[in-house]
């Protein structure tokens, strides 16, 4: 097309305000800022548009290059433009009779706030001596990779990264978290997962950072599901809404794949997106005594609840340290850093107030910046990123070593120091140093957030393909049995603070036998089918609840279902 085409990208964001109503229920607070990637666009176009008029069109709009194509939604592609045109891009592919929409990128975040108790809860240990423990499902998650080689993990049967320039390993934790508690081996070692014995697909959709595009996640559910992922976990959010994603979320929910996500930690009733999307099962996060946590989201959008507070689960050691006069000194990674090495001269540039404060001698060396002056983290290491500096060392300017953020993605190394390790290394401007980052080991470590409770679901429903894959279950079907076989936590029957309730992998097992069994039998109460039964189907129809897409064709319940039930219903189950 005259375009380059490749899979990644340079990803940046701008923060716009969220065009969402108020906060609704107990908490009244705005919604939070949406990110959005400041070069790229998803694009739809006709089905039968001209491949040749297509590129056309897009080279017309200033489009350098097509970074993903969708092949579950035809005519559904990401594009990367130049940052400073993407209003006039938008404006001239919206014109475009070809084009069906044209949207912005919203960046998305891992969503952080041990016993594995939540193993427990959800009555996985319970189940496993009938049902087994998840052989033969396969369960993708889309997070920020995994470490490799822990020894409470099984190797994962395919894995990649849709991040540009970081391989699958996982730098920043929460990935190997969210795989731990999906599918931990059951060994003598560690935790132990939901369904221990299933197969874990990664897809690394999240930088070492912690954040990512949707484009970029959207690339990962396609590619989870072109390649036999039975369930695809994101335990991730805080996007806006996308039709692109929507649309795919359907084809893929609709190709027998069920999609579940974490449905957010800024505890308000606004819906986070991807867990928001009607195909995607939407999770809330639970104490260890089945209390709402107090960062979870609720809302008219959550489905159900699992343990999120302090959970225990895998995670890589990661060490960093900054080494002059042959002394290595403790660091810490700020948030944003490159995961990488860096060595040379260690250059002093003060505060790094301005361009002035990074003298030439920088360039290809490491600059060393004390903390301080009213001056963000951002602008101290992007200055001395622009000087050339391959690495960034920022030196405390109070006693003792700090934590923080980049708000953004650097690709050259950025670490903390002390206060005093940095007064030693200012005096030493100029010796030969270096930054080195490293993962040294496996081990556990307790996180809280609907991250947490995400992969509980995930593992729920690799449990319940493992079990009834081999009758057909259909991705509708599983969905069914999580949701009507909750533990009601709240008020009777679904309700905005805990959706349909606490899941449990034994209720849905047992639920989704007789629905495989006795579909007929549609209120669960045994016995011959009665009308009972078509009342509950007729209510649950009426309300376009998936579990009355009793054919499993995905989509809203329509008439199809209505005759199918009777079917079943006169058959006598």
């Amino acid at each position: 097309m005259g375009i380059n085409s490749r899979r990644v990208s340079m990803v940046c964001a701008w923060v716009l305000a969220a065009l969402a109503g108020q906060a609704q229920g107990a908490v009244d607070q705005a919604p939070p800022a949406v990110e959005f990637d400041c070069e790229r666009l998803l694009v739809r176009f006709d089905d039968a548009a001209d491949p040749k008029v297509v590129g056309q069109t897009l080279i017309a709009a200033g489009v350098v290059e097509v970074v993903f194509e969708y092949s579950f939604v035809p005519g559904l592609i990401c594009v990367r433009v130049e940052p400073a045109a993407i209003e006039d891009s938008m404006k001239a592919l919206a014109a475009s009779p070809l084009v069906r929409y044209v949207e912005r990128d919203p960046i998305v975040h891992a969503q952080v706030q041990d016993t594995p108790y939540g193993i427990t809860m959800v009555n996985a240990p319970a189940a496993w001596p009938t049902y087994g423990k998840g052989a033969g499902a396969r369960v993708a998650v889309l997070d920020t990779g995994v470490q490799f080689g822990h020894p409470d993990l099984p190797a994962p049967v395919l894995s990649t990264s849709f991040i540009n320039g970081e391989a699958v390993d996982d730098f920043h934790s929460h990935g190997t978290h969210v795989s731990g508690t999906v599918l931990a081996l059951d060994n003598d070692i560690g935790v132990v997962g939901v369904a221990p014995e299933a197969s874990l697909m990664i897809g690394k959709v999240l930088a070492n950072s912690g954040s990512g595009s949707t484009s970029g996640v959207m690339a990962g559910v396609d590619w989870a599901a072109t390649n036999g992922a039975n369930v695809i976990n994101m335990s991730l959010g805080g996007g806006g809404f996308s039709q692109g994603f929507l649309d795919l979320a359907q084809q893929v929910f609709n190709a027998n794949v069920v999609i579940v996500a974490s449905a957010g930690n800024s505890a308000v009733s606004n819906p986070s997106y991807p867990g928001a999307y009607e195909p995607i099962i939407s999770v809330v996060s639970l104490t260890s005594t089945g209390a709402l946590s107090s960062f979870s989201n609720f809302g008219p959008t959550v489905d159900v609840a699992a343990p999120g507070s302090s959970v225990r689960s895998t995670i890589p050691l990661i060490t960093s340290e900054v080494t002059w006069g042959g002394t290595p000194r403790s660091a810490n990674i700020l948030t944003g850093s490159a995961i990488a090495n860096a060595s040379g001269q260690v250059i002093y540039c003060g505060l790094g107030e301005s361009a002035a404060d990074y003298p030439a001698s920088v360039a290809g060396n490491i600059a060393h910046v004390r903390r301080g002056a009213g001056v963000s983290f951002f602008d101290k290491a992007d200055r001395a990123r622009d000087a050339g500096a391959v690495g960034v060392v920022i030196s405390n300017n109070v006693s003792g070593n700090f934590t923080g953020t980049l708000n953004a993605t650097f690709n050259i190394p950025v670490v903390a120091i002390s206060q005093a390790d940095g007064n030693t290394l200012e005096a030493a401007s100029g010796v030969q140093g270096s930054i080195t980052i490293q993962m040294a080991g496996s081990g556990y470590g307790n996180k809280s957030g609907t991250s947490m409770a995400s992969p509980h679901v995930a593992g729920v429903a690799g449990m319940l393909y493992s079990i009834y894959g081999s009758q057909g279950v259909t991705s509708a079907q599983v969905r069914q049995a999580i949701e009507q076989s909750a533990t009601d936590l709240g008020d009777p029957g679904r309700d905005d603070t805990f959706g349909h309730g606490l899941v449990n992998v034994v209720a849905a097992s047992e639920y989704l036998a007789g629905l495989l069994n006795c579909l007929a039998d549609f209120n669960g109460s045994g016995g011959t089918p009665d009308d009972a039964d078509v009342a509950e189907f007729f209510t649950a129809w009426n309300a376009g609840e998936t579990r009355a897409d009793v054919n499993g064709s995905g989509g809203t319940p329509d008439d199809a279902d209505v005759t199918y039930f009777f079917e079943r219903w006169n058959a006598g189950c």
